[in-house]
């Protein structure tokens, strides 16, 4: 395995503060504007299942972009597609503050989407690149943490522009953070070396890909670790829903109880990172689950009672996906030579379209709204169970690193 790369113009904190930046993208992307819709329902001349076409065609194409840039970044490197990503998603993004059909706005959502995708494969490739050990874990944390917070606090930063400027602003605003990014990476040395990117045509690109999907307990953990991002999109999508219908609060504390939500679940986050860095990580399986576990047992049970009650549910099942999420990807790569583009991809690819899936199944006509949830937690529970008992009897070699540690060591 090769020596992490060093960034030449770039201080390691300068580097760290772009990849957190780099990695907001796809999520304030998502939703930023929804606060909005009754306004864009009657200036565009639309429906609200259009605009919600939007949303569900941002995610769609979202994992698509990241399936595709993924062997591209390997065989191209990651610094020129990274700049050419930000500058169409500048682009999309400007044009799609003022578009005048719903039309228009899905066209150029797919092209944000494309941007955002491209950019998120790369900035986690970049973290293989330039981390090895606890330090890459921990900027995993940061990132998961931010993948968490970005779809729950887009909402709420795009109701203070849109009061204060008008939602085509919501816009904008992404358009002016990409081009700051974009300023920063021009600065970037490029962390994959001209010999150890793919060389040959599009079968060799695609090499990566096939040998990923051929290791089929590789793939049986990479869907575990995001099975419960099932739930977590899930509950972005009828949150509102329950907060204003079910219990009455007001647009505020909703705002109040996403935000709780958030600071529990990066409590868990902390927590764990603090206590289990140095306990074996096939050991740690379990306990993700009965996180998540313990979360759906009160949705289903109790939640519906009190508003309280709700958010504690939802505090465990946010916890367990955000902690998860930085491990389980740690242990891929670590386990995983070559080729980090690609698995990159496949993990952001998949762990989006799990949450897709969750977005649709959460309006399904449920009794209620919280019993929803607590199936989608149930469904999320049993695929994670079966995926665990199959990489819990495996031997480790298609895994190495299940018989390491969050914190680099090997206790085999």
């Amino acid at each position: 395995m090769r020596e992490p790369s060093v960034q030449k113009h770039l201080s390691p904190g300068v580097f760290l503060s772009l990849i957190v930046m780099l990695y907001m993208f796809a999520p304030i992307s998502t939703d930023m504007y929804l606060p909005a819709l009754a306004d864009m329902v009657d200036e565009l001349d639309t429906t609200e299942s259009m605009l919600n076409a939007t949303l569900y065609c941002y995610m769609m194409f979202l994992g698509i972009s990241m399936v595709i840039m993924g062997p591209l970044i390997d065989k191209f490197g990651r610094k020129g597609i990274l700049i050419g990503c930000l500058a169409e998603y500048i682009i999309a993004s400007f044009f799609a503050a003022m578009v005048t059909s719903v039309g228009q706005l899905i066209i150029l959502r797919i092209l944000q989407a494309v941007g955002s995708g491209g950019v998120m494969t790369i900035t986690t490739a970049f973290i293989k690149d330039s981390y090895s050990g606890p330090k890459m874990t921990l900027v995993l944390r940061v990132v998961a943490i931010i993948a968490v917070i970005g779809p729950v606090a887009a909402p709420i930063l795009g109701s203070m522009i849109i009061v204060n400027l008008g939602w085509r602003y919501t816009f904008f605003a992404p358009a002016a953070f990409a081009a700051i990014c974009l300023l920063i990476s021009l600065f970037v040395t490029e962390t994959l070396p001209e010999e150890e990117r793919i060389t040959g045509g599009f079968g060799d690109m695609m090499h990566g890909m096939r040998t990923i999907l051929g290791n089929r307990l590789f793939m049986g953990f990479m869907l575990m670790i995001c099975m419960f991002n099932l739930p977590f999109m899930g509950y972005l999508s009828v949150s509102s829903y329950i907060y204003e219908g079910t219990f009455g609060f007001g647009a505020y504390l909703y705002s109040v109880m996403l935000v709780a939500a958030l600071l529990g679940a990066v409590v868990i986050s902390i927590l764990v990172a603090r206590y289990t860095s140095r306990i074996v990580n096939r050991r740690m399986i379990p306990f993700y689950l009965v996180l998540g576990f313990a979360g759906t047992v009160i949705l289903l049970t109790v939640a519906k009672h009190s508003p309280y009650l709700f958010l504690l549910a939802f505090i465990l099942i946010l916890g367990s996906s955000t902690t998860v999420r930085p491990w389980g990807m740690g242990v891929l790569m670590r386990s995983h030579d070559g080729d980090s583009g690609t698995l990159s991809s496949m993990i952001n690819a998949l762990f989006f379209a799990v949450g897709t899936v969750g977005m649709a199944m959460s309006t399904l006509p449920w009794p209620d709204y919280i019993t929803g949830l607590g199936c989608l937690g149930l469904i999320a529970c049993a695929m994670y169970l079966i995926m665990m008992v199959w990489v819990m009897r495996s031997d480790g070699s298609a895994i190495r690193e299940l018989d390491g540690t969050a914190a680099g060591e090997d206790r085999r």
